[in-house]
C-alpha cells in the first residue's frame, strides 16, 4: 500500500460519467454525441474527470479495423481541444493501429489537450473474437490526477479480481473501467463493479455504452461506486450523463473502520 496516501490525495475530484448511444462504425455521429453530452455535463459546473465508454467512436466492427483506426488521430485532436477548453481530463478507449497491429487502447487526455497516459487492454475477450483481431498489452499502468492515483482497466478485465488487487496494492485509489457490456449480463456488471470497490476499499468508475451492437443490446448502467460499495451516481440503459464528487476521506474512513487490506495474509497466498 502507498504509505504516503494520507498526505498525497487531499482535494476532492468532480467526476462525470458519459454514456452515449453508439452507432457501430459511425465515427462522426458517435464523436458528436459524446462531445454534446460532455458539454451538457459541463454546464452544471467544472469537471476534473470525464469517463467515456470503451471504443466509443466505433464499437467493434472487426472487418473495418483498418479503416476505423485511421480516425483515431482526429478523435484525439477533437477530444484534446475539448479537454483544454473545459480544463478537464477525458478518458476513453480507441481502436489504434501501431506498426501493423491493432490495440484496444485506453487514453487519458489532460487539461493541456495532450495524451497524458495510455494503456493497452491486456486481457482480450476470446468469446467475441477480440483476441483474433487485437494485440494484447503487456503491462499495467497508473497515473495521478490531483494527488489521486488512477488505474485503468478495460471491460472484460473487470472479471479478473487479481488485476484490481494488484493495482490497489501498488497505490491505486480509483479504478476506471471503460466498457461495452451487454444488457443480458448487466446484473454481472453491477455486481462486479461493486465487488471490486468493496474488496479493494477504493473508488470504481464503470462506464458502458448505450444502443445496440448488431443484435446485442448494450447494457449501459454506468456508475461510480464508493469504497463501501454504495453507488454515488449512475445512469440507466439510455444515453445520458451523471456527476458526483469523490474524495480521500471515504477511503481513509473505510480502511480504518474495516482494515481488510492491512489484515491480508500474503504468506498464505
Amino acid at each position: 500500500m502507498d504509505e504516503a496516501f494520507d498526505t498525497r490525495w487531499t482535494t476532492p475530484l468532480a467526476v462525470c460519467i458519459v454514456q452515449p448511444r453508439i452507432s457501430i462504425g459511425d465515427v462522426d455521429h458517435n464523436l458528436d454525441r459524446a462531445i454534446g453530452w460532455i458539454r451538457k455535463a459541463a454546464d452544471d459546473g467544472p469537471l476534473d474527470v470525464v469517463v467515456l465508454p470503451e471504443v466509443f467512436t466505433t464499437g467493434f466492427p472487426y472487418d473495418r479495423l483498418p479503416e476505423l483506426s485511421g480516425s483515431s488521430k482526429r478523435v484525439m485532436a477533437d477530444i484534446g481541444r475539448l479537454a483544454a477548453e473545459l480544463s478537464t481530463h477525458i478518458m476513453f478507449t480507441l481502436v489504434i493501429e501501431d506498426q501493423g497491429r491493432y490495440f484496444n487502447r485506453f487514453m487519458s487526455i489532460g487539461p493541456d489537450g495532450r495524451v497524458e497516459t495510455t494503456y493497452d487492454k491486456t486481457h482480450l475477450f476470446s468469446r467475441a473474437g477480440e483476441d483474433r483481431f487485437f494485440t494484447r498489452g503487456e503491462k499495467l499502468v497508473q497515473f495521478e490526477i490531483g494527488g489521486a492515483i488512477i488505474a485503468p482497466l478495460i471491460c472484460y478485465e473487470l472479471r479478473y479480481p487479481e488485476l484490481s488487487r494488484k493495482q490497489v496494492l501498488e497505490g491505486a485509489d480509483i479504478l476506471v473501467y471503460p466498457a461495452q457490456w451487454p444488457a443480458y449480463r448487466v446484473f454481472q456488471w453491477e455486481t462486479l463493479l461493486r465487488a471490486r470497490a468493496i474488496e479493494n476499499q477504493c473508488y470504481v468508475i464503470g462506464v458502458g455504452g448505450s444502443g445496440s451492437h448488431g443484435t446485442t443490446e448494450m447494457g449501459g448502467h454506468s456508475m461510480v461506486v464508493a469504497p463501501f460499495g454504495d453507488i454515488l451516481c449512475s445512469i440507466d440503459q439510455e444515453e445520458g450523463f451523471a456527476r458526483t464528487v469523490i474524495g480521500p476521506e471515504r477511503l481513509r474512513n473505510i480502511r480504518k473502520r474495516i482494515p481488510a487490506l492491512a489484515d491480508r495474509r500474503p504468506d498464505l497466498y
